[in-house]
């Protein structure tokens, strides 16, 4: 009889054919042992914790399952994003629960759904948490700001039932209160974690086949990665986008001492990466400036060297690095146009291109069998709002704030 890791190992190398995003997700983290925590699994700070008392008798379907749920929540970075405002642990993780129970089925295990609470469903993660935070007795959390609970226009209750009694309160509260150790525990590990969610941000952008996530929540998965946030944390996603699209998937077993995180791939870290400067009359000798050094910054996120070509209405300036830069010269000032760099990352072959601009030209053409990852770096909020619609056609799209 296989011992409790084997079968670990075994589902989740059957992932790598079924649901390769879940798969890839799972290897960014190392399994540990944990006969302490009060939940089955539980993930978080880049590691999944299992407690084998829970697990050792588990059928391997209950098994997958429990293994698949905390998966799930990883996609959906969770353990790695800021904790709803005003809500406890315990209300995070219930919140979290409730978020996957409605999008997600399972079988063999159970899961809290947004009926079990008298809530909605197709609501968002941070809504369900501040609904459960609502109904926390007291003692076992800080109550929110206002004070009356489901007071809101956006009240919590389904409205199918009616069945809003003392009684069905009291239920409700009960149920929390027995599952109150559970989910303490199981956001135990969870804390804001930007390099970690770009990574899994990187994954999902480059997920083509969404195996059991298929539909409408896999839209919600891939929506999760367009919003608007800083462009340093987009670097780190970014560059691990360019890398798995360097990266050959393998089946191996995962070794004693680094277990998943060196599961299943190998990569070619010879990855090259454009950095193309919009130089055209309408960015500012400031910008400019900022522009390099977010040039300079690609060698924090570990990128060994870069190309660096300046383009307004053509290619002025093409510079390859090995270290930051010191002393810029700018040609051009001239119109602009995204065309140029496209055409150039893809006639030399590129894996990544990052496009620092304004925003302002026409749309770009892209050639037959383009295959690089384009990140789009905007100058303000302003250039951001106007462009960020069409520029995700292309690749991923970040603004640069000026302190």
């Amino acid at each position: 009889m296989d011992s409790l890791s084997d079968r670990i190992t075994n589902i989740i190398e059957h992932w790598y054919l079924s649901d390769s995003a879940l798969f890839q997700v799972v290897c960014l983290h190392e399994l540990v042992e944990n006969s302490s925590i009060a939940c089955p699994v539980r993930c978080g700070r880049r590691r999944i914790e299992y407690n084998p008392e829970f697990l050792e008798n588990m059928t391997d379907t209950a098994l997958d399952e429990a293994l698949r749920m905390e998966a799930v929540r990883i996609i959906l970075k969770h353990p790695y994003e800021r904790k709803p405002d005003m809500c406890c642990d315990e209300a995070a993780a219930a919140g979290s629960n409730i978020t996957i129970g409605d999008n997600y089925d399972y079988g063999a295990m159970k899961i809290d759904r947004p009926e079990d609470y008298d809530l909605k469903g197709g609501m968002m993660y941070e809504w369900y948490a501040r609904r459960i935070q609502e109904m926390l007795p007291p003692e076992d959390g800080t109550p929110l700001d206002s004070g009356d609970s489901g007071s809101s226009g956006d009240s919590g209750s389904s409205g199918d039932s009616g069945d809003t009694g003392s009684g069905r309160t009291q239920d409700i509260q009960e149920r929390l209160k027995a599952n109150s150790r559970a989910n303490s525990d199981l956001s135990g590990l969870w804390e804001e974690d930007d390099l970690t969610a770009a990574m899994i941000n990187g994954v999902i952008d480059s997920v083509k086949d969404w195996g059991s996530l298929a539909g409408s929540f896999a839209e919600q998965i891939k929506a999760s990665t367009r919003a608007r946030i800083n462009w340093r944390t987009v670097f780190s996603g970014f560059r691990a986008s360019v890398l798995s699209s360097r990266r050959k998937l393998m089946r191996m077993r995962p070794n004693r001492r680094s277990g998943f995180q060196q599961m299943g791939s190998t990569r070619d870290f010879e990855t090259k990466l454009l950095i193309a400067v919009d130089v055209s009359g309408s960015i500012s000798t400031e910008m400019l400036t900022y522009f390099y050094g977010v040039v300079n910054s690609a060698f924090k996120y570990g990128f060994e060297a870069v190309d660096v070509i300046q383009f307004d209405c053509g290619i002025s300036i093409v510079k390859s690095l090995k270290k930051t830069m010191t002393d810029v010269t700018v040609i051009g000032r001239g119109g602009t146009s995204f065309t140029e760099p496209i055409n150039y990352a893809h006639e030399n072959g590129y894996d990544g291109l990052v496009i620092l601009t304004d925003g302002y030209a026409p749309q770009p053409e892209i050639p037959d069998g383009f295959r690089t990852k384009i990140l789009w770096v905007c100058e303000d909020k302003d250039s951001y709002d106007v462009h960020h619609q069409w520029m995700e056609q292309y690749g991923r799209v970040c603004t640069i704030e000026l302190k």
